[in-house]
Parts: structure tokens; sequence; C-alpha cells
């Protein structure tokens, strides 16, 4: 059975996708009309949610090149339930409902970023893209290992445009207003497609540039510890508030500027070759380089320097313990550091593969061999200065934000730029590799049968091998052993200054610039500085207990049935099925442990294997022509990272003045982190590009990984050992919402006006080893998108505002204040586009980002609300950016 009103639809969805304007006349005589630009893509975006089987959202370009945002990373960020952190001037991690463990796919195929289980979204451009899927439900022919979801990523084709030839681009200038640069944006697209004796030929290449000079301003207050009753007691501390109770401070306060240049280039090729209308091949390519240069200019105050020396309380926080401020009279130090960074990596992806079309029978087969690889070098730092006297503000004005007051013995202000104050005093030096490769096979069929509900069966198979190695050196920080003062100016060239902005329009602050070590400069003369400071001038060697070298071989079998009957007048469609799992892993690393205060490394190699079974089943109920009720079921998996999965493990080194043995690593023997899915989606599509919608989900989730101390023992010592660890479950539910509707009805220019709201509301929690229930990190309960369109002729504009509400990042944190998570403060963004057509050919478009200069903030704690005031951490300012620039199509 055939539903010929869905077939002519989703043959509307696919000329839309292909940027074509058509009208045809279906078989019910309902005229459908595709068009390009913002309602387009919002109309083909609703197209492909209705007419998927399973709980899907997805964006599309607007044109050739055109997709909202600079990346995948950034444009997923309107779609319900998706999040988004910001990190270096861009959105980098996407969380799906709160999770971050998502199964990656471009073009359907599994694809990373070095050893990752994932591809950096944030490295694919938008420039590329034709569209983008966010699988919420799980269907038996996807790859598995995202609980949260499956984002696949769709590249153009050749056979996606017009016969012919097809030439498309586009140049943007932007600027960034925290870093005080323009970059340039740019991308060309061309394509051509023809026929003679032997079929139809498609040949497209497309190329995108990117770059960013980029500046996050970043100002910081580390968990509170016990200050010395020394300190208490000084004669000049003004008292604690509290009797019988702990006086405690920040023992390290301070900021920097994290800014940087960054490029990425891209390309995407395909060939496409259709011998006749049942035959198709096809080759394709993607790659992507990406260089980062950045560095960190600390400026950090130390009131703890020397146990606390002198020091005294001048004021505590109302009612409390907390100290707000304290004075050093007595010479303390202050270090100023440059952590410099020069990050390079290579992702690339090719593949194979054909279509082949019978009878009843259809079959694809798809080879493909992905690489990625990366460096990191860094080299930090510090120098140190000591100023006669130094009152430490840990929360200037009541904002959470530090602030210092540095004074000479005379009174007068410390000069900070002075180059005589400063000498060399502590540095470290990193560096590290990591490469991952896969080779995968894939065989899918779908088959039409005539079984009563049943129309098609798809099965298939998926074989892959995996591996994914990393090395990394360290040296921790290395004091000055020389055995004398190493002045600064004994390295003419390494001085350098922050620049001048530091926290502007956030806090008015006594230091808003210092002096810095030079980026440059390090990066070059750093075996210089290891030699002056009493070291090797050889770089680091890379640490065994870092080393791992892991492999994983992959089979995967699905059967799937697909349906479609009738109920009450009501068409029912869907689907059931399993995929069956098999993976067979071996891991490599090294024992680290000490004999007589010698390190002794041995390999260490561990294999696994394990099978799993993951059912699903999709539903979808016509309620009428436009209302849809849809339920889903299904079980799905995150493997762990290769990084958890390292069997090395170090024992450290043990003296007689240590309490306690300790040690850390991996752990091979994690589980996968399970989840059983159950969704409900209703749906209504009351106009063309028009819908409401709403959909409540919940998972049971076993065996979250997270990292824990455990005793263990090891040649009849007890050492507790930090490993990631599978803790014992949790869950995660939630509702989402969303309204699109263009108002065509209104008179005049107001009938080009759209709007899109949605918003999610989550509530998650797992047990931790001690077995008390702790929320899920990164889950906010609370997020809200809310865009404003507008197209009418050749003006098309977009104001985007999204919210998310606090969450949770880290359990981990150390101190004296009442909790040890680290809570984030709520966030939000506004943005803009406004694009004109000159003509068919040409567009000119001008947009925006972060136009309410908005920024983070975190704090320790979280047991109460009055601990963003007593405990902050985190004040983190980002860019503005600004473009201009222009469009073509050929």
């Amino acid at each position: 059975m055939f539903n010929k009103k869905l077939l002519t639809t989703s043959i509307a969805m696919t000329l839309a996708w292909q940027g074509q304007s058509f009208a045809q006349e279906s078989t019910d005589d309902t005229e459908i009309i595709v068009v390009r630009g913002v309602k387009g893509s919002v109309i083909s975006a609703q197209n492909f949610k209705m007419e998927a089987q399973d709980i899907t959202d997805s964006i599309v370009a607007e044109d050739i090149g055109k997709l909202p945002d600079n990346s995948v990373a950034a444009a997923l960020q309107r779609v319900t339930g998706v999040q988004i952190t910001r990190e270096n001037g861009e959105a980098s991690q996407v969380l799906v409902r709160g999770l971050p463990n998502i199964v990656t796919t471009m073009n359907g195929r599994n694809i990373f970023t070095t050893n990752g289980r994932g591809m950096a979204l944030a490295d694919i451009p938008a420039d590329l893209l034709y569209k983008v899927d966010v699988k919420k439900s799980s269907s038996a022919s996807d790859i598995e290992g995202g609980i949260a979801g499956l984002i696949d990523v769709q590249l153009r084709k050749p056979f996606d445009f017009d016969e012919g030839f097809t030439l498309a681009g586009g140049l943007r200038a932007e600027y960034s207003d925290k870093a005080k640069a323009w970059n340039p944006i740019g991308s060309i697209t061309v394509n051509n497609i023809w026929n003679n004796n032997a079929g139809q030929f498609g040949v497209m290449a497309s190329l995108s540039h990117q770059s960013r000079d980029f500046m996050d301003q970043v100002n910081f207050v580390t968990s509170p510890v016990v200050l010395p009753e020394t300190v208490v007691n000084n004669s000049l501390s003004v008292s604690p508030n509290i009797e019988g109770q702990n006086s405690i401070a920040p023992g390290i306060i301070g900021g920097y500027f994290r800014y940087g240049d960054r490029r990425r280039d891209s390309g995407n090729f395909a060939l496409q070759w259709a011998p006749d209308d049942h035959t198709s091949y096809y080759a394709e390519a993607f790659f992507v380089n990406y260089e980062q240069d950045s560095q960190l200019n600390f400026w950090v105050p130390l009131p703890n320097w020397g146990n606390w020396g002198n020091g005294y309380v001048s004021e505590y926080k109302e009612g409390t313990n907390i100290a707000k401020s304290m004075i050093r009279p007595d010479a303390p130090g202050t270090i100023t550091s440059n952590q410099s960074f020069a990050n390079t990596s290579d992702t690339y992806q090719l593949a194979i593969g054909g279509n082949w079309n019978f009878d009843a029978l259809t079959v694809t087969s798809d080879l493909a061999f992905t690489k990625s690889k990366a460096k990191a070098r860094g080299f930090i730092l510090d120098l140190g200065f000591f100023a006669d006297e130094i009152t430490y503000d840990f929360s200037k004005d009541g904002s959470g934000i530090s602030d210092v007051d540095i004074r000479k013995a005379d009174g007068s202000g410390y000069d900070m730029t002075d180059l005589d104050q400063y000498e060399l005093f502590t540095y470290f030096d990193n560096r590290s590799e990591q490469e991952g490769e896969e080779i995968a096979w894939s065989l899918d069929a779908s088959y039409f049968v005539d079984l009563g509900f049943i129309y098609k069966v798809d099965f298939g198979t998926r074989l892959s091998e995996r591996t994914a190695f990393n090395q990394e050196a360290d040296t921790g920080g290395r004091g000055n052993i020389s055995g004398a003062r190493i002045p600064l100016t004994d390295f003419s060239g390494l001085e350098d200054y922050t620049p001048e902005n530091y926290m502007e329009g956030v806090a008015e602050l006594n230091n808003t610039q210092w002096l810095t070590p030079n980026a440059d400069y390090l990066l070059r003369n750093r075996a210089d500085i290891r030699q002056a400071m009493g070291y090797s001038r050889d770089e680091p060697e890379f640490i065994p207990g870092k080393f791992y070298d892991n492999s994983e071989n992959n089979y995967a079998l699905y059967v799937k049935a697909n349906l479609e009957t009738e109920i009450a007048g009501m068409l029912l469609d869907g689907h059931f099925g399993t995929r069956i799992v098999r993976l067979n892993s071996s891991f490599s690393g090294n024992l680290t442990t000490y004999q007589n205060d010698v390190e002794i490394n041995t390999p260490v190699d561990e294999n696994s294997g394990t099978t799993e079974v993951l059912p699903s089943l999709s539903l979808r109920l016509s309620l009428s022509d436009d209302l849809y009720l849809r339920t889903a079921y299904g079980k799905t998996i995150t493997r762990p990272g290769f990084a958890d999965l390292n069997p090395a493990v170090v024992y450290d080194k043990f003296s007689e003045t240590s309490v306690i043995r300790t040690g850390s690593g991996g752990n091979p023997y994690l589980n996968s982190t399970e989840s059983t899915n159950y969704d409900v989606s209703l749906e209504w599509y009351f106009a063309e590009g028009g819908s409401v919608t709403a959909a409540t989900f919940y998972r049971e989730i076993e065996g979250y990984i997270q990292r824990y101390a455990s005793p263990e023992e090891f040649q009849g010592e007890t050492y507790f050992v930090t490993r990631p660890q599978n803790t014992s479950g949790g869950s995660l539910e939630g509702i989402e919402v969303t309204y699109t509707q263009f108002f065509e009805q209104l008179p005049g220019a107001l009938s080009g006006l759209g709007i899109q709201l949605n918003g999610t509301f989550m509530d998650g929690e797992t047990e931790n080893l001690a077995g008390e229930l702790e929320p899920l990190i990164h889950v906010s309960d609370e997020s809200y998108n809310g865009v404003l369109l507008y197209e009418l002729g050749s003006l098309s504009a977009r104001l985007a505002y999204n919210w998310r509400s606090d969450w949770v990042s880290d359990y981990n944190a150390v101190g004296e204040q009442p909790g040890t998570a680290i809570v984030n403060t709520p966030i939000d963004s506004l943005d803009f586009a406004i694009n004109y057509d000159v003509n068919e050919n040409l567009t000119v478009s001008v947009e925006g980002t972060n136009l309410t200069d908005s920024y983070s903030k975190n704090y320790f704690g979280g047991s109460a609300p009055a601990d963003e005031y007593l405990y902050p951490r985190d004040t983190i300012l980002r860019d503005r950016t600004f473009s201009v620039g222009i469009r073509f199509r050929m």
C-alpha cells in the first residue's frame, strides 16, 4: 500500500532540497510550490520532519553556500532540543537534549576527528552543506554509538544541481570586536551535469576558506581554602562573623586574555555516473585542514604566597566567614604568564559506491576510508615579580570578579610594565600527537514485499576497522634551578604586553593591562629558556602513561520491516527492527611503577569483546492530512572514549611523608553507556511553513561514565586510583515544543513576517559511585529559541535569540565550598542576518552575532542560591562579530 499524497510531497521536498522553483499538479489537485530563500529553507526543513519516519529535526541551506552561521555547530543551536557551548571564539561542543553522546555522520558515513568518537562539528563549514538532520530516535539501519542521537551532515552532490553548468560562491569580511580584527570567509562551488551515450555524468567541487582572529577574556577565582590561624588572628584582621567556624578565602585569583588566529580550509569533491535509470555510481572526497595559534596571557596574584605570610582579612562577606578582601603587606609574589599553543589537524574521507535498482530490490554498497591526524605544541612561561603591598578583592562590587590594588612601600601605584621587576620563574613544556583511522564497508538492501501491513524489508551489514593512537609529553611545572636569578631583560624580545581592554564594560578594574612573555618568542626559543633555567635543551619525552594504541573491529547486521496500514481510516506507517553489533577491541598502553625511586614502564595489552542487540520501533499515525502522532522506542549505546579505555595505569611514587598511595589510569573494562528510549510526538502542520509540535521523551540510562578514585590492591598495597568508571544508572526526561508560522495574510509589507519559537524542558539525574543521585552534567533544565523571520521581494532577514538555563559542568571541584559541583549560570545570544538580492545572480548580506555582548559565569557549590555570590569562579567575555559579504550564483 502506498500513500500517493506522501509520495507527491516527497517529490516536492527533493526538488526543494535541490534549490529548484517549480509548480506541480498533484493527483489530488493540490498545487505544491517550492521556493528558495529563508521561507523555502523553513518549508523544506518542515517537509523533511513531516515525512521522516523517525523523530527528526532538520536545517536546510537556503541556497548554495548559504546556511545560517559559519559552521554546523553554530547552526545547530537553533534546533529544538540542541544546546551548544562556546570556546575560543566559536561554537564548540554540541549537546542534544543536554547530552554530548552523539553519533556524527557525513552523508550517512561515520566520521570523526583524530582519536575521538565523533567529528568536531565546528570543523565543518556551513558553506559546503546541503542540510543537517538531527535524529532523536533510532532506527535499526542507523550507525550505533550515540545515546543522545545522531547528527547526519549532508554535503552537496552533482546530481543535486540543475542540469548543465553551475558556478556559485561567496565572500564575506567578518569583524570581531574583542580581537579588533577583520577576517575573510569565502567559498566557491563548481558543478557540471551532462549526458552522452554512456549515461548521465556529474562533477562537483566545493572549496571553503575561513579565517578568524578571536578573543575571550576570563576572570577567575579558585575554590576557597581554610585560612591559617595566623591570618585569622592577625591583629589587623577583622573578626569573623561566626565563632567556631573556619575562615576561608581563594588561594589564587587572576585573569587572562585567550586569543589567537584560526584557519580552516576544506573541500568537497564528488563524481556521479548513472548509466541508466536503474544504476548509479559515485566517488566522493572530503577534507578539512585546521590550524590554530593561540595564547593565554595570565595575570595571577597569589594571596597564599608563602603560606599567606603576614596577610590579614580586611572584610568578610556579610554574615559569613568567607573573606571578601585581604591585604598582604609583605611583598607577596605575583605571576604573569603566557601559555602559547600551536595546533594543527587534517581530516579527510574518501568513498566510492553504487546503487542498483531491480524490480523489487534496491542495493547500495559503500566503501569509505577516513583518516585524521593532529599535532599540538605548547610552551608556558611564568614570570614573577614581588610588589611591596597588595590588596586582594575576591568579589569586586559583589560581582564575583577578582581585582587587586598593587602598591609600593611609599603607597604609590606599582608599574606592572617595568621590565626590571620581572624574572623567569617557572615553565611548562608539552606536546602531543593523535591519529585515528577507519576503513568501513556497508551493504544495504531494500526488498519490496507483500506481507500484509509490511510492504518493504530493509537489511544490511557494516564492517569496519578503527584505530586510535595517542602520545603526549608534559613536563609539569619546572622552576628555576640554575642557581641564579634570571631577569627578563636577559632575553631581548621576550617581553610583550596584553591588550588594554580587560573586562571592559563589565567591571572597572585597577589593572586592565600587564606585561607578559611573547608567544612567538616562546615557541621559537624554548630550548634557550630550558637551558637558562637549568634543564636540558632537548624536547620533552613522551610520557609512557599517556600512550595508547587502540583498535576496534566492528561487525553489524540489521533488519528492519517497514509497515503501512490503516486503523479506523487513519494511515499508520513506520518501522521496527533490530541491529546486532559485535565489537572486538584491543588496547595497548603502559603500566608505570616505581622501584627505589626509579620509574619502570611495562607494556600492557588487553582485549575485549562485546555483543549488543539494539531493537527499535517507530510509528506514525496520520490523525488527519496535517496532524500526526508519533511514538518511538529504542535501545542505544555510547561507547567509552579511547582515552578512557587506555589500559595504562600509573601507581604514583610513594614516600614516607605521603598520607595515602595514589594512582591514575584508564579502564579497558568499561562498558558502553546504555539508554532505553521512549518518545511521543504530536505534530500539526497547519500551513506551508506553519506547524505546532510537542514531544515528550524519557531516557533510562545505565553505566554513565565519570571519573572517581577508588581503593585498589597492587603488590600488596592499597592505592586510591582515579579512573573512569560506569555509574549505576540515571534518567533524563523532558518536553519539547515548537511553533513556526509565516503571516502571509497580513497586509502589505507585514505579509513577509514569520516566526519560529521552540522550548525544551528537561530533568536528568544519575547515581554516583556512592549511590547518591546528582543532576546529569551538561543538562540545562530549560532552553529557548526565538527567531523572527522576514522575506518579501528581494529582502530577507533573520533575528535569532537563544537562551539556556544553568547547568553543572563538573562534580570534581575540591575546596571548602559546600558542594563539589561547578555550576554555569544562564547564557544567551542575539544574532541577526540581512540579505538583499540585487538580481537573480547576486546577493549582498550583513550579519552579526552576540549583539547584546553577553558574557557567561560559573561558580562553585550549587547547594544554595547564595553560592553564586559566595563562591564565584569564572567570568567569561566573548566576541561580538559583524560581517558584510556577497554571494553569487550563475
